[in-house]
């Protein structure tokens, strides 16, 4: 997605998603519920720092929907001791609303849970970018007609074949960085080779697809069932991307590629507004190409995912 419109009409949302926002480490005592924030947590709700925090009244600030799936999550981590990650609906002590990413593990003493802890994080200015770059995908609508009628055609059989019922589905774009200059530099020759086993390897690393098409001059989509969330998505295709920019041989000659790549998720709650997948991983793509490209970005997930990553570690 090369669009200069889209480009200019973003970058200022792009800078204020990755500009500092607030920030912070907390904790909660299971025994006796008490919490305990460092101040970046107490401006992301506009708390007074320090000021006594009770755990019942903080609920309070959560949208009904956020809070619901926050106690799910949250009692799902300590049953199981596995953490998570989940956007939040918050609505800070000045009334503002705001989004919060966050961030779960589970702490033990003597093989028992007693602690869970984390981070908290003003993710607003993210999730005003994600807003305004599908707005704008959704005008320019970079991929086919005839591409998109064929996934449409995919997901329709999965689900007849389903027996109506809904599973997860994500579509991941694939786009070969700078391919016009591959052309310029090596001919349409090479171009072609290269498209060629760009689709080969996706072939092979993803062999349980529902489609597998090249939707652009240096693009392929994918249609994949998908058993876990965001996340997990957006670890999978992370973990085969340096796999498929490996060198690629063209006579005696080796070309050097990198790949940007947008995806997002359809979850079965979600399953009336399929159209819309196109348009939210067409998204992800242009924030992978604000990033630098090189990269994979996942819709309305992390935008500086490795500062995300260095804080979760």
């Amino acid at each position: 997605m090369n669009s200069q419109r889209l480009v200019a009409a973003t970058k200022l949302h792009y800078d204020n998603a990755l500009a500092p926002a607030a920030l912070g480490a907390w904790e909660c005592h299971l025994a006796n519920e008490t919490l305990s924030w460092t101040d970046g947590v107490y401006d992301l709700f506009g708390l007074q720092r320090g000021s006594e925090i009770y755990r019942r009244e903080t609920l309070d600030l959560y949208e009904e929907r956020s809070r619901r799936e926050m106690e799910q999550h949250r009692g799902n981590a300590i049953r199981t001791g596995q953490g998570f990650a989940l956007d939040c609906r918050i609505r800070a002590a000045s009334g503002e609303k705001r989004w919060m990413r966050l961030i779960v593990g589970v702490g033990y003493q003597h093989g028992r849970p007693t602690r869970i802890f984390g981070s908290k994080q003003d993710v607003t200015a993210e999730k005003g970018l994600w807003s305004s770059v599908s707005s704008l995908a959704r005008a320019e609508a970079t991929s086919g007609l005839a591409a998109r009628r064929s996934f449409t055609d995919a997901l329709r059989r999965f689900r007849h074949e389903q027996g109506g019922k809904s599973d997860r589905l994500a579509l991941a774009i694939f786009e070969i960085d700078r391919f016009p200059t591959l052309l310029e530099n090596h001919g349409r020759s090479a171009g072609s080779n290269v498209i060629r086993c760009l689709g080969e390897r996706l072939r092979r690393l993803f062999p349980d697809a529902l489609v597998i098409d090249q939707t652009g001059p240096g693009s392929f989509s994918l249609l994949l069932p998908m058993p876990g969330d965001k996340g997990y998505l957006g670890s999978m295709l992370t973990g085969t991307h340096k796999l498929l920019c490996r060198p690629m041989s063209n006579g005696n000659l080796i070309i050097d590629i990198t790949l940007s790549v947008g995806a997002a998720l359809l979850t079965p709650e979600r399953h009336r507004e399929q159209s819309e997948i196109f348009t939210e991983a067409e998204a992800a793509l242009h924030v992978a190409g604000l990033a630098g490209g090189d990269c994979v970005r996942v819709f309305d997930g992390p935008v500086a995912v490795a500062s995300l990553s260095a804080l979760a570690g």
